[in-house]
């Protein structure tokens, strides 16, 4: 196996790091009415930007103490991400304002995507993405460099670790153009063409590159980090115990696993469609996915039994990664079921919903990919000031 092909391996299991909790508490969570709420400052698309500088925004929560989000330098490509500080303040004193607990990894990697994919998946025809977006790289850039620095520090020899591949404007090209279709139908009128588009998205696509692996759909994701989960779940640390809050269970059924600690409110509101899709709704989709998210869980399982393991990890990393990967399965479950229902019922907003969701992970994903790979540097994630 050369470098390249075990970091790709490597990534796409680990950007279940790339989502977690809000606060740990499972009753507390981001609000769904996600379109009516204001950001402080409208987003400035005009100029792209290659690189970010540090900024000191100050954001204030309910109890009136000041928060700021302290940002590293990151890259950023293309025009698609709109840039707004103060969203991100406002976003981390709401998170504070319930209880979070003030670490950055906590909220950048947990809370954010979480509040991020709650508002895409419930999202009214007036909601702009493109500052979610933006946060949705934040959190992935800076949850890949996060783990690249755990592994680094509990496994030096890891393959990955002495891999280097940073962030370029190519690289993000065709990360945008797929994003762009995504929001392409989020914001058209041909309803069909959008339905067709939630059925497509839970099936594998062909890369333009025919010796390239191709860009998974749903049914892969989920599976493929339903094993990823249940492997770290399954081998925790030497010395170290997974808290019964991270535990799941899941069936032989399509998208169907159930968990302890549920932090994403959209899939609650999912419950009919995961019963249905297992019942009545659909057998000839489900008999079409099943195999297919049934083929990736061992490949999922792959990535922490072969060349790289938790072994090493503290109680808290280990914490972490658990907490973000749960999420993460959480969402790739509800975004599948949301294109599930809009299939399965001919429904275009919810094909709608789906794409939204879908221009979301493509960012994330890519970002996490290029904070995970990128070797240059010392490794510096935001903070709270």
């Amino acid at each position: 196996m050369n470098k390249r092909h075990l970091a790709v391996l490597v990534v796409v299991g680990l950007l279940a790091a790339a989502c977690g909790s809000s606060s740990g508490d499972a009753t507390s969570g981001p609000s769904t009415s996600a379109p009516t709420v204001s950001l402080t400052t409208e987003p400035d698309t005009a100029t792209p930007t290659t690189e970010t500088t540090p900024s000191s925004v100050v954001g204030t929560s309910t109890a009136g103490a000041p928060v700021s989000v302290v940002l590293p330098e990151y890259p950023l490509f293309g025009d698609l991400l709109a840039e707004d500080q103060d969203a991100l303040d406002a976003m981390a004193a709401r998170y504070l304002d319930t209880g979070g607990v003030p670490e950055m990894e906590r909220f950048l990697f947990g809370y954010v995507p979480v509040d991020v994919f709650d508002r895409l998946l419930t999202a009214g025809a007036d909601f702009e993405p493109s500052t979610y977006l933006w946060l949705l790289h934040l959190s992935g850039y800076f949850g890949g460099r996060w783990l690249r620095g755990e592994i680094a520090e509990a496994q030096p020899d890891a393959l990955v670790v002495g891999f280097s591949d940073p962030p370029t404007a190519e690289a993000f090209a065709p990360v945008q153009a797929r994003a762009e279709a995504a929001l392409d139908v989020w914001t058209g009128t041909d309803d069909e063409a959008a339905v067709a588009y939630a059925y497509d998205s839970l099936f594998d696509t062909p890369a333009e590159d025919p010796e390239a692996d191709p860009i998974r759909g749903h049914a892969d994701n989920f599976g493929y980090n339903q094993g990823y989960l249940l492997q770290i779940l399954e081998k925790p640390p030497e010395g170290v115990e997974a808290s019964p809050e991270y535990e799941i269970t899941c069936t032989d059924g399509l998208f169907d696993c159930a968990y302890i600690t549920e932090r994403l409110t959209a899939l609650r509101d999912l419950a009919d469609v995961q019963a249905a899709i297992n019942a009545e709704l659909d057998p000839d989709l489900r008999d079409e996915l099943l195999p297919v998210q049934q083929a990736a869980i061992p490949r999922g399982r792959s990535v922490w039994d072969g060349g790289l393991s938790v072994q090493g990890f503290s109680q808290a990393s280990y914490d972490q990664l658990l907490d973000v990967s749960s999420s993460y399965l959480e969402t790739v479950q509800a975004t599948a079921l949301t294109a599930v229902d809009a299939h399965a019922n001919g429904d275009a907003d919810a094909a709608r919903r789906s794409a939204l969701a879908s221009a979301g992970m493509t960012v994330w994903l890519a970002a996490y990919f290029g904070g995970l790979t990128n070797g240059e540097g010392e490794i510096e994630i935001p903070a709270f000031d």
